[in-house]
């Protein structure tokens, strides 16, 4: 048979020195006989020429190869950075092997002070991580602790109160309202035609068809016990009461009555003086209602009333032709669409507080 010849070559990298294997296999008469010649550098140990076995019959270059792989051992420089001794370098020993560049086999001062300086560096920047992590973790847990304390607190006042028909939070016992950021209170007084003798009031009420409203020449003000148990209990605390007044076509009026000077009762009439000086009274009457009296709650000249006795002394509840006209007419400059202006115009319609002798005809 006629001799084939391989030539194959490959690269040997070492840290500072490199070798070249060429390796010749001659095929003749089914006999494989290989030699290997390789050149290293003065620091490996590694054996010059080295013959392969022979390999007859139908043996595969596969297994030859791996049969014929030959270790590269350490340079006397990489021995001194082999502190386990076990023949090669772990990932430490190599980053110290790459650290001597002069080959010297040992670290100067100058490379260990460089890592000593770093190490150091990175420990100050992991301290302050590690305390700017403390801190959130403390605030976090602070805050969880807070949520969870308003949870407790919300759940254990929700048992205790509701929410009425102005949005306030009342105590569900007592019907007061709890005082929040505002101290102030406002209860709204109705004009009574009588109170039964079972304590039933019975009110003022609007005439569907004629659109007045019928009341008593007597008729007064007055508001229910629960109203007046409150308005007594905030007064004597010093906290801001006001009397409130929807007319029927939905004004509403507002008196201050509280912080007063003067007199409380128990059981008789209490007089009392609000800020502006105005009189305020009130007594328990039938049902433990409280009848209501005073400037501090009546009407001044051309504000609304329903009734003369909404009105201060001197003043009748009267339709002013006048005001109505100058009502009207500011309803019908402004631009709105044509139902609002209806409704305005309507508005206007009222009665309000007027000189008496004016009407005197």
């Amino acid at each position: 048979h006629n001799s084939v010849s391989y030539f194959l070559f490959g690269p040997c990298l070492g840290y500072f020195h490199s070798c070249i294997s060429t390796k010749i296999y001659y095929f003749n008469s089914g006999d494989i006989m290989t030699y290997s010649h390789e050149r290293s550098d003065p620091e490996s140990t590694m054996p010059s020429v080295k013959e392969e076995e022979s390999f007859h019959g139908d043996a595969t270059v596969n297994a030859m190869k791996a049969d014929m792989t030959t270790l590269r051992k350490l340079s006397s420089t990489s021995k001194q950075y082999d502190i386990d001794g076990d023949g090669e370098l772990d990932d430490a020993e190599m980053a110290m092997r790459a650290m001597d560049q002069s080959n010297r086999g040992y670290l100067t001062n100058e490379k260990v002070y460089n890592i000593i300086r770093e190490q150091n560096e990175t420990n100050k920047k992991l301290f302050k991580t590690r305390g700017i992590a403390i801190c959130l973790m403390v605030l976090v847990v602070l805050l969880t602790l807070a949520n969870i304390g308003a949870s407790f607190a919300a759940a254990h006042l929700a048992k205790d109160t509701v929410v009425n028909e102005n949005e306030e939070i009342e105590n569900k016992a007592t019907g007061e309202t709890l005082s929040q950021q505002s101290t102030t209170d406002d209860i709204p007084m109705e004009r009574t035609n009588s109170i039964a003798e079972d304590g039933t009031r019975r009110l003022c009420k609007k005439d569907k068809d004629a659109g007045e409203v019928k009341c008593n020449p007597d008729s007064f003000y007055s508001i229910d016990w629960k109203m007046c148990k409150r308005m007594v209990k905030h007064c004597k605390r010093g906290n801001t009461v006001s009397m409130s007044r929807t007319w029927p076509n939905g004004d509403q009026s507002r008196f201050q009555v509280c912080p007063f000077e003067g007199t409380m009762s128990k059981w008789r009439r209490s007089t009392l003086v609000n800020h502006v000086g105005k009189k305020f009274e009130f007594e328990q009457v039938e049902g433990m209602h409280c009848r209501l009296g005073g400037d501090a709650i009546l009407q001044e000249k051309d504000e609304i009333c329903s009734v003369d006795g909404d009105c201060v002394p001197g003043l009748v509840c009267v339709e002013d032709p006048d005001q109505i006209t100058v009502c009207e007419s500011i309803c019908r400059r402004r631009r709105w669409v044509q139902r609002m202006e209806d409704e305005c115009v309507e508005n206007c319609q009222i009665t309000t507080c007027e000189e008496a002798d004016i009407f005197d005809d």
